[in-house]
């Protein structure tokens, strides 16, 4: 991809780039958040049947897979918006690397929900424990580079 937008001849400052993003994230997150609390819903209910003798069920773990595969299709809805914005010339590596550590986030995400739906628990937990850390890192990054909403958790 070109730093050019299709039409513009310079594509997008960094101050335009940011705050475009920033408003499609915003979008994003709003849409978002209704799955988002649904999500902390069954994410409850999950640890309450961990603490159980039978563990969590196949309708948790489903819940939680098909909730998580929502969140993650609509995020990749919004991150192909801001990828279609035409980057700056100048900062394309940068921001690069920011959009391979999202799209690791969102493989992650839909791998953890797979191992929940295998009962491969413990695969699971190391999934999630990677994800935090690649959230944590995409966060810094996007922060660096100058975002205020894209990147910063919800």
């Amino acid at each position: 991809m070109t730093g050019a937008a299709p039409g513009e001849e310079g594509g997008l400052t960094k101050a335009e780039f940011v705050a475009k993003a920033d408003a499609l994230c915003e979008a994003t997150k709003a849409k978002q958040e209704p799955l988002r609390q649904e999500l902390e819903e069954v994410a409850g209910r999950a640890r309450g049947e961990e603490r159980g003798s039978e563990g969590l069920t196949d309708a948790t773990r489903t819940e939680l897979a098909r909730t998580l595969g929502r969140i993650v299709a609509m995020s990749e809805a919004g991150q192909s918006q801001i990828q279609a914005l035409g980057r700056p010339r100048e900062d394309e590596g940068q921001l690069e690397a920011i959009f391979q550590k999202v799209e690791s986030s969102f493989e992650s995400s839909l791998a953890y929900g797979a191992a929940l739906m295998h009962h491969e628990d413990a695969k699971a937990q190391a999934i999630a424990e990677r994800a935090n850390t690649e959230t944590h890192e995409t966060a810094v990054m996007a922060k660096q580079y100058g975002f205020e909403v894209c990147g910063a958790q919800p």
